[in-house]
């Protein structure tokens, strides 16, 4: 029994080997796809070279980086997730007050497209009435008309061009 668990913890150990494995060279693949490798040299040869000619102010250096990433890390990740936060929240809000005006739009428009038909209809059978009037009217001749009214002479006269007429003073 001793034996299959050294052999059962000897794969579990060789697995996580490979996988460990898999991971670093997926990171290394995807760090030289954004840092060409040519380059992390050159920093790390400048960094090295600093680290020689100036030992005191690279130790300073190095210090404040290994305490001071993680505030940042943490401030930046904060950051990032409240304007993440504030945009999602935006929209929703939006979204919100977007279908409530839409939903006051709607009868709105129900209203007004219904007072837009009435008005359509009175003027389509207004027109239509007075066509009707213009057409079976009794001043449907045509010629001229003069009437002594009160001192004045009127004079109308109706012909293809239309209706015409003067008021002028009987002296």
């Amino acid at each position: 029994m001793s034996s299959d668990t050294s052999t059962h913890n000897g794969n579990v150990r060789a697995a996580a080997q490979t996988q460990a494995s898999n991971v670093y060279s997926v990171a290394q693949r995807s760090l030289d796809r954004v840092v060409p490798a040519s380059s992390r040299q050159a920093v790390y040869e400048n960094a090295s070279e600093f680290a020689h000619t100036r030992p005191i102010l690279f130790s300073f250096v190095v210090a404040q980086l290994a305490f001071s990433f993680l505030p940042i890390l943490l401030f930046i990740a904060f950051s990032v997730s409240t304007v993440a936060l504030a945009l999602g929240v935006a929209v929703v809000f939006s979204l919100f007050w977007i279908s409530v005006a839409f939903m006051v739009l709607v009868p709105t428009l129900l209203v007004t497209s219904s007072i837009a038909v009435l008005v359509w209809g009175w003027a389509i059978g207004s027109f239509l009435i007075a066509r009707w009037l213009y057409v079976h009217s009794p001043i449907g001749v045509k010629g001229d008309l003069q009437v002594d009214a009160a001192g004045r002479k009127m004079e109308v006269s109706k012909n293809e061009k239309g209706v015409d007429g003067r008021v002028e003073r009987k002296d």
